[in-house]
């Protein structure tokens, strides 16, 4: 359980730190996140077979969203231990600069 949520931090943090993305997302039907002791992280669902990301992305992005999400889903998949990565694009922000 430790490792998933060490895990689950890890994807958070390279999701976040990808220019284009505004925060993480928190599932639409069920809650996107990893449990554990006294903890969670929203918005990344790291089971024994996938690490899965849901992201907001910022509007206009710095690319195209699916480029974005491929991105985004290399620097997890990096740190996945092997597990199948997917991102999902769950939402767009958009800028305040971007209405002017």
């Amino acid at each position: 359980m430790d490792d998933d949520l060490r895990l689950a931090r890890a994807a958070s943090e390279a999701a976040l730190a990808t220019e284009g993305v505004h925060a993480l997302g928190t599932g639409r039907y069920a809650e996107a996140a990893t449990y554990g002791p006294g903890e969670k992280v929203v918005g990344v669902v790291v089971n024994p077979n996938e690490v899965r990301v849901h992201i907001i992305a910022r509007y206009p992005p710095p690319e195209p969203l699916p480029a974005l999400a491929e991105r985004i889903r290399e620097r997890v998949a990096q740190r996945a231990q092997g597990r199948a990565t997917t991102v999902v694009v769950e939402d767009v922000e958009v800028s305040p600069v971007a209405n002017l």
